[in-house]
């Protein structure tokens, strides 16, 4: 797949909203969240992580951790359609690094979906 690097192959809008849904479940489920973090593309390097999408312009990426009881992931997606994670699962010491590249955002929730079931033991 050819991947244009821009700003417009993902809605990090729609990701947050995708993120929001989950929340409830994955804290159900013992997991903490964390608020997402934005990284705006207008800002000067090295940029801020923001946690209040009002004050990201145009937003390049968008950040995600979650923690369970001894497992963890981070997740950093970005608008130009790529996503990285990495992320210990329950009952390991093994951190997995995963780079996707994603084709719209209901790719980056079926990976979200993945490794939250990962860091739950719930496979």
């Amino acid at each position: 797949m050819e991947r244009r690097i821009d700003l417009s192959n993902l809605d990090l809008d729609e990701a947050a909203a995708l993120i929001g849904r989950r929340r409830a479940k994955w804290l159900r489920l013992g997991l903490i969240v964390e608020t997402p973090t934005w990284i705006d593309n207008e800002a000067d390097w090295p940029a801020p992580l923001l946690t209040d999408r009002e004050q990201v312009r145009r937003p390049m990426s968008l950040g995600l951790r979650l923690q369970g009881q001894a497992s963890e992931a981070q997740f950093v997606l970005y608008a130009g359609g790529w996503v990285d994670v990495d992320y210990v699962p329950v009952a390991s010491d093994e951190v997995i690094t995963e780079y996707v590249e994603l084709n719209d955002v209901h790719d980056f929730a079926a990976l979200v979906d993945r490794v939250a079931a990962r860091l739950t033991g719930n496979r």
